[in-house]
């Protein structure tokens, strides 16, 4: 691989919404720049390119890596692709940053892991405890923490006055997704959660659904413990009122109370800090990119290598076969 001095070269593939705020992050990463997009739509292979440039596109990963030498890739493709993309990655003798979720499957995950090298390495992209409210909370280590909850509301998947559903205007796939709102939404909430407190135990889960155009449920209460503090997780994305984007609620009682809620964080005897929501999101996508540059740079463990993924999935998978004993 090229010297880290040089700076890592870099291919995205996948060149669907969420990868504007890749591009946006590797455009100001240190240590490494975005050389080539790959997507199997090449005009929005080529359209993610323009935004970053002028880049080169391409079909495929293995058509940019026989064009361009890379030194990592970063996977913002389905989650039915990861495994091959990783892969296919890895035998390239590329490090990999990929999107959660790792993989559609924990026992996919596993024989993953057992494949893996040593080098290069794998880190699963979870930019959500990179968001500066939690990163802040983390850093402020309140004292006698007893309990939390945390809540994720959305109208989302409640017609507008258009007669559309946000949620899936936005991300059209949500509404084929046998498993929605846990595997795909709250997986980030779960990680956010084990960073804070602690490895997770989950207890109880119940899981439903109102709006009828989904396959997967819109509601869920997790009852689970992260380290020794025990707490509730809900998420509904047919709240009357509530944002159509996801707003996240963290009410930590204890000791030190602590409140996070959208984008701020309130706690004992400090004025609240306010960060603002667009700015904030793409940030939590650029420190998440520039963890991951940074740590192969150092050779440190990475804040969520593919182990990481694998355990939540398993967390995941917990929490539907309860539900599925529960219903």
């Amino acid at each position: 691989m090229a010297a880290m001095s040089s700076g890592l070269r870099v291919g995205l593939v996948g060149a669907g919404m969420v990868a504007r705020h890749h591009v946006t992050a590797w455009q100001s990463c240190k240590g490494a720049r975005l050389a080539a997009i790959a997507d199997p739509d090449l005009d929005r292979a080529r359209s993610r390119a323009s935004q970053a440039g002028g880049l080169p596109a391409f079909g495929s990963l293995a058509e940019m890596a026989s064009a361009i030498h890379l030194d990592a890739v970063d996977i913002v493709a389905p989650v039915g692709w990861h495994e091959a993309l990783i892969r296919q990655a890895i035998d390239l003798d590329c490090n990999v940053l990929c999107q959660k979720p790792l993989v559609p499957t924990a026992a996919t995950g596993q024989a993953l892991l057992d494949d893996l090298p040593a080098s290069p390495r794998v880190m699963v992209h979870e930019n959500w405890r990179w968001r500066a409210p939690y990163q802040s909370l983390k850093a402020s280590k309140p004292k006698g923490i007893e309990s939390f909850e945390m809540r994720v509301e959305s109208s989302g998947l409640l017609k507008d006055a258009s007669g559309n559903y946000p949620a899936l205007q936005r991300q059209p796939f949500f509404a084929e997704l046998k498993r929605f709102l846990v595997f795909e939404v709250l997986i980030h909430h779960l990680d956010t959660l084990a960073f804070l407190f602690g490895p997770l135990t989950i207890h109880s889960a119940d899981l439903s659904r109102q709006c009828g155009i989904i396959r997967g449920e819109d509601h869920a209460r997790i009852d689970l413990s992260a380290g020794d503090v025990r707490g509730t997780l809900v998420g509904n994305f047919c709240v009357e009122g509530a944002s159509p984007l996801p707003r996240d609620t963290l009410h930590i009682r204890g000791q030190e109370e602590a409140l996070i809620k959208g984008w701020s964080l309130t706690m004992a005897d400090t004025p609240t800090q306010h960060w603002p929501a667009d700015a904030g999101y793409q940030d939590s996508y650029t420190a998440t990119i520039q963890h991951f540059v940074d740590t192969l740079s150092s050779g440190e463990p990475f804040a969520t290598p593919a182990q990481t993924g694998v355990e939540l999935l398993k967390q995941v998978e917990q929490i539907y076969r309860l539900a599925d004993r529960n219903g």
